[in-house]
């Protein structure tokens, strides 16, 4: 018997986590952990239920001989960022790309070392045997270059989680690939993410695609004479090559940091321009329209040693949102500075109809919603279509 068990992630954006076990063995689908400033430590976020109660994995307490294997779809800190927490060793397996990135990141101090995750690759179309169940990786579409989509099997059985997944990104072959596929098999459960129902505006057409905004971030660069400060998201590598292309475009050249011009090279092989070693705030100051300013967050006053006013472009970099502290520390700082706050992104996650459309074409046995602030939309939408459809509740255990 193989039972699933939804451990976190239900009704919000992040902090997924979904066990699979068979007799001995347990596999633990991503390790997300949500925003929680207010609490510090590991052990008030396994007490507050932030953290999955796995005592294997975040106590001291050990209730299975077998420690369980992590698989990680993504980068994302709602998917990963529980791995800091781990109390003793435990394996855990990403995709090659998602690998590259990490090592940078924590080389950078970006990342925290996990001490107790024995990091493995997880080879995309490779099947990886744990006991009786079998793990497969698929190359997907999202916001992170090295997202899979994860299948398990038991031999009798099909598991699918979606990871997050967008169809209108620069990758949609990656999705009707492995959508393709599981229409070739029968899938008894689908755990679907549902990020865009969230909203009430449901915007189904509107908002920026990675296209769309490298084309409007292209236009900006063109009209203005102005210095351009851009606060993109490290994790998102292929943006981050996107923006010098685009730069190059209108004749700008991109000025990084430190930490993100290491983890171009790190991930891509790229040699980027660095703030006060390849280009000085002097030169800059003297031919504003020639540069774009990449600008951390924790940086901000690094902006102080430019004069003149400048338009500030937020892209999906931190302070991811406005539920954290330090975006309203952004806002005054922009305001004493007389710069408007301009938001420049776009959605890593699959639009409303798309997500629909995705469990259409698996036609799973059970489909159940979540990464989602109102996953029963999600639910809704699929019941209209005839799916089979159900919300679950934390910690709920379905057996096969």
């Amino acid at each position: 018997m193989t039972t699933v068990q939804i451990l976190n992630g239900i009704d919000t954006i992040g902090g997924n986590v979904v066990s699979f076990t068979n007799g001995s063995t347990q596999l633990i689908m991503d390790l997300g952990v949500n925003f929680a400033p207010h609490l510090p430590t590991a052990s008030d976020l396994y007490a507050e239920g932030l953290l999955p109660q796995v005592p294997n994995l975040f106590t001291n307490e050990k209730t299975r001989e077998e420690q369980p294997v992590v698989f990680i779809s993504h980068l994302h800190l709602d998917h990963m960022g529980a791995l800091k927490y781990l109390t003793r060793a435990t394996d855990v397996y990403m995709s090659p790309m998602s690998y590259k990135l990490y090592q940078s990141l924590v080389q950078q101090g970006l990342e925290t070392a996990p001490s107790n995750a024995k990091l493995h690759l997880l080879e995309p179309n490779i099947p990886y045997q744990f006991g009786n169940l079998t793990v497969t990786g698929y190359v997907s579409d999202h916001d992170e270059a090295g997202a899979l989509m994860l299948k398990v099997s038991d031999g009798e059985h099909t598991f699918v989680h979606s990871g997050d997944v967008r169809w209108n990104g620069p990758h949609p072959e990656r999705v009707t690939h492995w959508v393709n596929l599981l229409q070739q098999e029968t899938v008894d459960l689908l755990l679907l993410e549902g990020t865009e129902f969230s909203f009430d505006n449901d915007d189904k057409t509107a908002g920026f695609t990675e296209q769309t905004l490298q084309e409007h971030f292209q236009k900006i660069l063109v009209a203005s004479p102005k210095l351009v400060v851009i606060n993109p998201y490290e994790r998102n590598v292929e943006r981050l090559a996107a923006l010098i292309q685009s730069a190059q475009s209108a004749g700008r050249q991109i000025v990084w940091d430190q930490e993100f011009s290491q983890i171009l090279q790190d991930v891509l092989q790229i040699d980027a321009l660095v703030l006060n070693q390849d280009v000085t705030w002097d030169a800059i100051e003297q031919n504003p329209q020639a540069y774009v300013v990449q600008n951390h967050f924790k940086d901000l006053r690094e902006l102080n040693h430019f004069t003149q006013p400048f338009r500030y472009l937020h892209l999906n970099g931190e302070p991811l949102g406005d539920y954290d502290p330090r975006y309203q520390a952004l806002v005054r700082y922009l305001k004493q500075r007389q710069v408007a706050l301009e938001l420049l992104g776009a959605s890593g996650h699959a639009k409303t109809t798309d997500l629909v459309q995705i469990a259409q074409a698996v036609h799973a046995k059970l489909t159940l919603p979540w990464h989602s602030f109102k996953p029963e939309r999600l639910a809704d939408a699929l019941k209209a279509q005839g799916l089979p459809v159900q919300v679950p509740v934390k910690n709920e255990i379905f057996e096969f």
